[in-house]
């Protein structure tokens, strides 16, 4: 399906509000100032000259705003790329939970292998090499999609939940070790890193949404060795939950592997049934964290395990955050903690399933930019476009969660937001049968919903997509 016209149409109106915008530079960004913002549609056109001539539009920071000084960052820009995958579940009503346990309050089930949890892992892979290769072969079309040269960062993200499994949760032992000694995570792990160490993807980070484990607390009252969704009504009080994004910079020769846990659990994480029981059901509301076990086997898979939900990358501070985290404010907490909220990040990544960018607080830098790849199929960007001589955690890229969260429409909160310059349809479709609802709302055609541009009664099914942003130039006090 063809939207690129929609889509382009889309932006271009964008353009026109003037009370939103400042005049359009030619090097393919948008940049932001105390006073405007400008845009430019053409992202395969950024030069690296003209970013540092007077086209380009710096950020005044002559502000009480206080900054760490860092290394010299190799980019001068961002785009962000979303693969926007409804991870919520089967629907029930049309057929996609035979065999399976439904939750009885919305119809939903998890849908994955249930017969072989090795397959069900490999399966997802094969999706993510889909989007990977899509991605690739846009570099080899007459106008690329994506801005292709080395000093724009492309940052690719999935939501929270992609890597769920069957049961709602994998084992961490079948995650992490099993009787051969590496879990069928790690494996795919290896094969993953294998898949961006491409030369391709020197300038792309990746996010690859969220993986959810659970294991058994074991208090010497169980010895049978059954899994937590193998236990009939098991109390979620003896089950440990996980829930971590794998974070992956592309390229060869480096170690530039990371993770970050979420904090805590949304009464949406899980599903009410009688085998892996919804924590929240029984007021259990935290992640646990990772032992001295799964921490060491982290390190020696050269990944780093992030506490502070902060990211230092090539001279950046990148926040990460998953879903109610964000909500409730766990990255700009750690700031606060930790530099008194004067150090704030350059870019904020959210990995969400049922979350926004306005409804949590976006620590970010003058110029900054905050991206967000929900499971519930959406995707935003946001940048910060004040002239506050301080950070207000309820001002920057805030306002009315109701309503089109998503357009740049003007407004508290809102003439910030930036719209799509592309999407895709992720055509094979077949992937996903038995492991991604294919009645969900997703894919470009529910994106353009979003905009208020219905088309969606033309489609039978709804195919995942990829959306693209446009190229966002880094603030100017990151080059301090």
């Amino acid at each position: 399906v063809g939207f690129g016209f929609l889509f382009g149409l889309l932006f271009a109106s964008a353009l026109v509000g003037a009370y939103l915008l400042g005049s359009r530079n030619s090097s393919g960004i948008i940049s932001t100032s105390s006073s405007r913002t400008t845009y430019n549609n053409n992202p395969s056109a950024l030069s690296h000259d003209k970013y540092y001539d007077d086209d380009f539009v710096h950020i005044d920071n002559d502000d009480d705003e206080q900054h760490e000084q860092h290394d010299a960052p190799k980019y001068i820009a961002t785009q962000f790329i979303s693969f926007t995958i409804n991870t919520i579940g089967g629907l029930e009503e049309h057929g996609e939970c035979e065999g399976r346990h439904v939750d009885p309050t919305n119809g939903v089930c998890y849908l994955g292998n249930t017969g072989n949890i090795t397959e069900d892992i490999t399966h997802r892979l094969a999706i993510v090499k889909r989007v990977l290769d899509r991605i690739k072969a846009d570099a080899f079309v007459e106008t690329p999609d994506i801005d292709h040269t080395d000093d724009v960062l492309k940052i690719v993200m999935m939501p929270e939940f992609f890597w769920r499994g069957p049961n709602g949760a994998y084992s961490t032992s079948q995650l992490m070790h099993d009787n051969t000694g590496k879990g069928v995570l790690l494996e795919v792990a290896d094969v993953i890193r294998e898949l961006v160490a491409d030369e391709f993807f020197n300038d792309f980070l990746f996010v690859f949404g969220t993986v959810i484990a659970a294991r058994s607390i074991d208090d010497g009252s169980s010895t049978d060795g059954s899994e937590p969704w193998q236990q009939e009504l098991a109390s979620a009080k003896e089950v440990e939950y996980f829930n971590f994004a794998s974070i992956a910079k592309g390229g060869p020769n480096h170690k530039h592997y990371y993770t970050v846990t979420k904090k805590y659990i949304s009464g949406a994480d899980f599903l009410s049934r009688t085998t892996l029981p919804n924590p929240t059901d029984e007021n259990v509301h935290d992640y646990a964290e990772f032992d001295e076990e799964l921490a060491a086997l982290f390190a020696t898979r050269n990944t780093t395990l992030i506490t502070d939900n902060v990211v230092e990358l090539d001279g950046l501070r990148i926040g990460v955050e998953i879903c109610l985290d964000h909500r409730l404010g766990v990255l700009w907490s750690e700031l606060r903690k930790k530099h008194h909220g004067d150090e704030l990040v350059d870019v904020l990544l959210i990995t969400s399933a049922g979350m926004a960018i306005e409804r949590g607080p976006n620590p970010i830098v003058k110029g900054g930019a905050v991206y967000l790849s929900d499971g519930e199929a959406s995707s935003a960007a946001c940048i910060r476009t004040d002239n506050d001589a301080k950070f207000q955690p309820d001002h920057v890229c805030r306002g009315d969660i109701g309503g089109l969260k998503h357009v740049p429409v003007g407004g508290d909160g809102y003439s910030s937001f930036i719209g799509l310059a592309a999407c895709w349809d992720l055509e094979d479709i077949d992937l996903l049968k038995g492991y991604y609802s294919m009645y969900q709302t997703q894919g470009c055609a529910f994106t353009l919903q979003t905009y208020d541009i219905d088309v969606m009664d033309e489609f039978a099914y709804y195919p995942p997509s990829i959306e693209i942003y446009p190229t966002v130039a880094l603030p100017e006090n990151t080059y301090d």
